[in-house]
This record gives C-alpha cells, sequence and structure tokens, in this order.
C-alpha cells in the first residue's frame, strides 16, 4: 500500500487551512450575514425614537454638624449617588422642573457617575428634547443639594434646640443653689455643699456652651454645580454607529454558524483527508486543485508528474497476475457522474505507456469522454462494434497521437438502457491482457453501472476516482458496499481536480475541431493494429511454441433485437450452437 505522504505532504498547517478553505468557500455566506446585520442595525436606528442627554457635575462637599470638624473627611460618594437617585430628591426636582410626571418614571431617565478619585457627582438625564434633558439634570442637581442642606440645616438645629434646654435647665439650678448658699450660715456644712454643687453645675454649663458654640457656626454648605447642564446639540440615542457595528457584529456571529452548520451537512468531498476520514479509504494520490481542460496532459505538467508516481506506486503495489504472460487489469470507477474516472485513466495510461510498456484503455461509460481527451476518432470500430462480434477487439483498438503504445477502444453506439454483457466484456479483456501489459477500464460508478460491480471481481486492482467539489461521501462509500459485496480488491482511491463540464452537459462530449479522422478504408493501418505480441509461456501443442490468438467471429449486422448485443455466431448453425455476449434471463456467468 502506498505510503501515506503521496496524498498529504505534511500535517503541519492542515487545521488552517481548513479553516482558509472553508472561509473561501462560504465567504458569500459570511459577507451576506455581515450585510444583514449592517441594514438590520441601520433599521433599529430608524425606528428608534430621539433622545438627548445633558450633564450636570457637582462638588460634594463634607457637612460640619458640631465638634471639630476633620480637613481630611471624604464623603461616601456610592452612598451619595443613591441619594440622587432617591424618590425624596425626585419630588423635590419633579417641583423645580413643574413636570407632571410621577417621581418614579422621572428616576428612570436619571443616570449618576461617579469618576474615580474624585468628589464629583456626574448627574446625567436623558428626555426626548434638549431643553428637558437640560432641564432634568440640573434639576436633579439642584434638588440634591438643597434636600443634602436642608437635611444638615435640621440636624443642627435639632442639636442646638436640645442643647439650649439643657443650658436653661443648668441656669435654673445654679439659680437654687446660688439661694442655698446665701441662706446657709458661713462655714457651715449646708454652704459647703451648695458651693460644691455650684462647682459642679458650671463645669456643666461650660462644656454645654462649648458644644453650642461649633453649632452656632457650623458649615452648612453641601457643595456646589461646577459644571451646569448644557443644552444638547444632537442626540445621545439611537448611536448609530453602535448599532451599525452591533448589527454587523450580530450578522458575521450568525453567518459564521450557519456557515458551519452547512458546511457540517455538506458532505462533498473537497480534499484528500476528507476521503481518508469520512470513508475510511485509502488515498492513493490527491491531484492539484485545478485543471484547465479535459486533454491528455504533456509529460511535463504536475499532474502528469504526480501520475507518474502513483504509476510507480502501482507496479509495487498491486500483485503479479496469476498465470504468467497476462497483463494486469485496473478498474477506474467514477465516484459519483462526471469524467473524473476518464480524465485520471487515460493520463495514467499514457505514464505507463511513456515507461514504453504497451497499454491499452477501455471504457464502458456510453458518455465517457476518452475520446476527446485522447483525440481518437470514433470510428466504426469501437467497443459496441466488438460486442456485436463485428470486428475483433485487436483490431478496434485505435492508437493514440504521439503514444505509440498506447491503444485506446473507444465506447461507441453502446446503449445506456442496456446492461452490458459482462461475459462478452471479460473475454475482450482476456484477448487484451494477453497481448498487452496494463489494461486499464474506466467504467461509471458502481451503483449506476452494474458491469463495474461485475468486472471489479475479476481485476488485478479498483480504484474509485472522486471529483474534487462534486463527488460525495456517500457515493463513495454507497461504491464501495457494491464492491464489498463481490470481494473486488478496491485498493484505494483517487482524487481528481474539479473539471469543466464537457459541452453538452452530461452527453458525449463533442470531439475536438483538430482530432484526427477515422480512416476511410475498411482494412486497418499497420498504425492502428500493429500490436507488440508480449512474451507467453510455451505451449507444448504449438509447433513454435507460441499460442494462437483467439479466432475472431465473422463480422455480421446487427439483428432486429435492439436490446441486446449479437452477432451471427449467436445463432443455431450446423456446427453447433453459437456463443453470444448477450445473457439471456436465468443465465450463469459461472
Amino acid at each position: 500500500m502506498p505510503s501515506p505522504h503521496l496524498a498529504e505532504s505534511d500535517s503541519d498547517g492542515l487545521a488552517l487551512m481548513a479553516y482558509l478553505g472553508w472561509l473561501r468557500r462560504r465567504w458569500w455566506i459570511l459577507l451576506l450575514a455581515a450585510l444583514l446585520g449592517t441594514a438590520g442595525g441601520l433599521a433599529v436606528s430608524q425606528l428608534q425614537h430621539a433622545r438627548y442627554t445633558s450633564s450636570t457635575s457637582l462638588l460634594v462637599r463634607p457637612l460640619s454638624t458640631g465638634g471639630e470638624s476633620n480637613p481630611n473627611a471624604k464623603v461616601n460618594l456610592d452612598t451619595e449617588a443613591q441619594v440622587v437617585r432617591s424618590l425624596v430628591v425626585a419630588e423635590r426636582a419633579k417641583g423645580l422642573m413643574k413636570s407632571s410626571t410621577p417621581a418614579d418614571e422621572l428616576v428612570q431617565s436619571v443616570a449618576v457617575n461617579v469618576p474615580p478619585n474624585s468628589q464629583v457627582l456626574q448627574v446625567a438625564y436623558e428626555a426626548d428634547s434638549p431643553a428637558q434633558a437640560q432641564a432634568g439634570s440640573h434639576a436633579f442637581a439642584q434638588a440634591y443639594l438643597d434636600l443634602r442642606k436642608a437635611t444638615a440645616q435640621k440636624t443642627v438645629e435639632n442639636e442646638t434646640a436640645a442643647l439650649k434646654q439643657q443650658i436653661g435647665d443648668v441656669n435654673k439650678q445654679l439659680s437654687a443653689v446660688a439661694g442655698r448658699i446665701a441662706a446657709a450660715p458661713s462655714n457651715s456644712v449646708e454652704r459647703q455643699r451648695a458651693e460644691a454643687d455650684r462647682s459642679v453645675l458650671t463645669n456643666q454649663l461650660a462644656a454645654l456652651n462649648n458644644r453650642l458654640s461649633p453649632l452656632l457656626s457650623a458649615d452648612t454648605d453641601p457643595g456646589e454645580i461646577i459644571s451646569d447642564a448644557r443644552l444638547p446639540q444632537s442626540p445621545s440615542s439611537p448611536n448609530r454607529t453602535l448599532n451599525l457595528a452591533s448589527g454587523m457584529g450580530a450578522g458575521l456571529l450568525l453567518g459564521i454558524v450557519l456557515a458551519l452548520v452547512l458546511d457540517r451537512l455538506d458532505t462533498r468531498v473537497r480534499r484528500g483527508r476528507d476521503i481518508s476520514d469520512r470513508v475510511g479509504l485509502p488515498l492513493l494520490l490527491e491531484l492539484p486543485a485545478r485543471a484547465s481542460s479535459l486533454t491528455m496532459l504533456p509529460a511535463g505538467h504536475q499532474i502528469s508528474r504526480e501520475l507518474g508516481r502513483l504509476r510507480n506506486v502501482l507496479l509495487s503495489a498491486v500483485p503479479e497476475p496469476r498465470g504468467g504472460g497476462r497483463g494486469r487489469q485496473l478498474l477506474l470507477c467514477d465516484g459519483s457522474a462526471g469524467t473524473a474516472a476518464g480524465f485520471v485513466a487515460a493520463n495514467l495510461a499514457a505514464a505507463y505507456a511513456r515507461t514504453g510498456q504497451q497499454v491499452a484503455l477501455v471504457t464502458t461509460k456510453p458518455d465517457s469522454a476518452l475520446s476527446s481527451i485522447t483525440g481518437v476518432a470514433e470510428g466504426r470500430h469501437n467497443l459496441a462494434s466488438v460486442l456485436r462480434r463485428d470486428v475483433p477487439a485487436l483490431k478496434a483498438l485505435a492508437p493514440v497521437p504521439g503514444l505509440g503504445q498506447l491503444r485506446v477502444l473507444v465506447p461507441g453506439d453502446l446503449d445506456a438502457e442496456i446492461e452490458l454483457p459482462v461475459a462478452g466484456l471479460l473475454e475482450i479483456l482476456g484477448e487484451l491482457s494477453a497481448r498487452f501489459d496494463h489494461v486499464l477500464i474506466e467504467t461509471a460508478q458502481p451503483t449506476v453501472a452494474v458491469e463495474a460491480q461485475a468486472l471489479g471481481r475479476y481485476v488485478d486492482a479498483v480504484i474509485v476516482v472522486a471529483e474534487s467539489g462534486r463527488t460525495r461521501s456517500g457515493e463513495i462509500t454507497a461504491a464501495l458496499q457494491q464492491f464489498e459485496q463481490v470481494n473486488a480488491p478496491v485498493i484505494g482511491a483517487v482524487l481528481a481536480p474539479r473539471l469543466p463540464v464537457p459541452a453538452g452537459g452530461t452527453s458525449r462530449p463533442a470531439a475536438p475541431a483538430n482530432r484526427p479522422k477515422p480512416r476511410p478504408t475498411p482494412g486497418p493501418s499497420a498504425e492502428s493494429t500493429m500490436v507488440l505480441p508480449r512474451m507467453r509461456p510455451t505451449d507444448p501443442g504449438s509447433a513454435a511454441g507460441t499460442a494462437k490468438p483467439p479466432a475472431a467471429s465473422k463480422p455480421v449486422p446487427v439483428n432486429g433485437n435492439s436490446g441486446t448485443y449479437r452477432s451471427r455466431g449467436d445463432s443455431p448453425s450446423t456446427d453447433g450452437p453459437g456463443r453470444g455476449y448477450a445473457l439471456e434471463r436465468g443465465e450463469d456467468l459461472g
């Protein structure tokens, strides 16, 4: 079996190449999805109402409500941001805006941002018009400052009132103590106690006055507006750039998912790895991805060199045929409808012929492109005439211009609706194998051509030819199942490039203008019939030690039955029953 490096040069970078190939095949899906996503983003921008946003910046100062003030004190702005969006502030802002909108709805339009490492709040308000956005931002900022100042003042007032009440009580107690001191005799115990009480109350009064004094001068400045709201010049939403970018991104993501799904559902074979990974069939050769035309390629062409390497591998991989003197028979069948097997078979046969070996190329496809590929004219000698016993197989062979060692048996007027007689085909292949070193047979896929499965049982090797981008892995699997049922020696697959469709679609391609015309004389020329005899084992019964070529039956016209290939030899004669190439119903090949 050939080494895997004949099919794949190196495994490094295969994943990247696979993704690049996937993008190359599905680029139109990604482009269409991106355009649709962009169009969707544009449509969303057109359908959305224009909204305007204005922002006010506040410098928040710490409040002093008595006691010693700390100059390094900072305000928790995260807490203050929540206060700005409270319903209490919203009610005050509603009054400043003179709006009839409920306070809870106004809060939904407010956003507060806290810049890092600062004592600043940015109050943003979004509205349907620039004027409303400006008024709303200023109203919420002012309402917050008013609430903060009112709260601080209320706290100071409450503490001041409480301290004044305590001071008044202490003053009353001092008045009572002063009366006790005046009424008590000097140096009496009562006087001493009264003086002690006076001293305590005096200290209390001093402490209360000390607490009251800062409150009376307390700073209740909550902060100030350092950047008032401005009238917006353009709407803040919809953000057309953001919508277009988001739509394009969403479209690309959807396109990638869709392309991946389609790529997974697409079972067409595009690389050699697809055959070995999906089907499990060894890959013998992966030809370059492009072929300009259906023709015999020169020896220096890249495809010709690759097929020359395959020829060398097959010479060692395909076993010698049993029975000396018989040439190797190699069957190449299409993996799907097309001309891939004919293209590979013709150029592989040319690779064999360039080594000086005698090669015969036969096709069983009625619509085969071998005639146009090899440049062989379709004269009156062809496979159909051989099957009718009109002409021997060796006489029907036509030489390929420029390759004297290569002969081609073109299909002729084979009827695609009639199954070819396998017994007759085997006899033809046997006669050719006795004279040629290699016999290559082109057939259609075995799921369509029954003779492909039947011949696969008798040949030395079978190769399935897949066409890149057209053959599906399921078709190769179906072909393998057909060959496995008859134990055909399938050795591997060849991945051919995507080939141009012949003129006329799937019908037989028209002959090129420079194609040689058939010779007008009924007798064959020396070039078309001269086949060098192969060395064969000595036959003891022959005089010269060489086997006699099989006698050809006399060519006769085709009878009226168009459903079979017959000749006069198929009719009963005085010498005994004739041998026919057409199998009657119920007849066994054995």
